[in-house]
């Protein structure tokens, strides 16, 4: 499995992206949900504390989820949030995908964990458990102006620091996306152009 030390902050990992962002990580992640077919399957990487999963039961209560994230402290919070034989909980990466394919791939804040090289590999091997015509969402950060390159060199030194993550900083997600056979279909801004989420068809 992938070395990170995620485990340190699951505990205050909502509440510190919430003191700086406000409810814009929140709302960003749950913008697409309603895009979510009903009765799909739907693969989650990088959860994180689960929060988003009573949502997206809410939203499409006939769903199967798939529920990844390398933080077995992560795991276990997101256990806690909610019991249901529709959710699958695995401790571990893209890498420990089940041998099925998926209608729908959530990668909220995962892909800006990896550097260009090992983001292609990333995102290559989670493309094998895609079915024709399925939807990636994906929400993370830009940087495009200088305010947002000084905070994103403050979380990198940060997350390097306390979680031992790849990455020294931001990726262009959306080119290696791109360059992986995706089409964007659609996509909204939040926290002044700092934050994106977007879907893209394979």
């Amino acid at each position: 499995m992938r070395s990170n030390d995620f485990d340190k902050i699951a505990v205050v990992y909502d509440r510190l992206a919430k003191l700086i962002f406000g409810k814009s990580i929140n709302e960003s992640q749950k913008h697409f949900l309603p895009l979510i077919p009903s009765h799909s399957t739907v693969l989650i990487l990088g959860g994180g504390s689960g929060w988003i999963l009573p949502e997206i039961m809410k939203e499409r209560p006939g769903v199967y989820v798939c529920y990844i994230d390398a933080s077995k402290g992560m795991i276990d919070l997101a256990r806690k949030r909610i019991q249901s034989r529709s959710i699958l909980f695995i401790h571990g990466t893209e890498n420990d995908i089940p041998a099925q394919q998926f209608d729908v791939v959530l990668t909220h804040f995962y892909l800006d964990l990896f550097p260009p090289d090992s983001l292609r590999a990333v995102i290559a091997k989670i493309k094998t458990t895609l079915l024709p015509g399925s939807s990636w969402i994906v929400t993370d950060f830009l940087n495009d102006a200088w305010w947002k390159t000084l905070m994103l060199t403050v979380m990198y030194r940060f997350f390097r620091w306390t979680c031992r993550i790849e990455s020294n900083r931001l990726p262009d997600w959306n080119k290696a996306l791109f360059e992986s056979g995706g089409r964007k279909k659609n996509w909204k801004f939040f926290y002044g152009r700092f934050i994106e989420t977007a879907v893209f068809q394979f």
